[in-house]
């Protein structure tokens, strides 16, 4: 049991230095950080109208660095998709 988890600690340790997941964490950063990223989430938790609430939620989706943090998100998940295939297989 110990190998295993001393294992998965190395592939923790490789994940982090590949250059795909040091760029998801950065941007993530910079998204749980950004004043103008957190008060479109404030105001569209808020607010009531739907029209309002559409044209908010556009604006956030739409944010350059929640586009950027959404693709990198889904290259890490996929990433690690296949790591999860490859051990399922032996």
């Amino acid at each position: 049991m110990n190998k295993a988890i001393e294992l998965t600690y190395e592939l923790k340790n490789e994940l982090n230095s590949l250059p795909l997941f040091q760029e998801y964490k950065r941007i993530k950063e910079l998204v749980d950080s950004s004043e103008e990223i957190k008060e479109l989430k404030r105001e569209i938790a808020k607010t009531s109208d739907k029209e309002k609430k559409n044209q908010l939620l556009k604006q956030y989706n739409s944010h350059p660095l929640v586009v950027n943090y959404k693709e990198l998100e889904n290259e890490v998940s996929e990433y690690l998709l296949q790591i999860c295939e490859i051990i399922n297989k032996k």
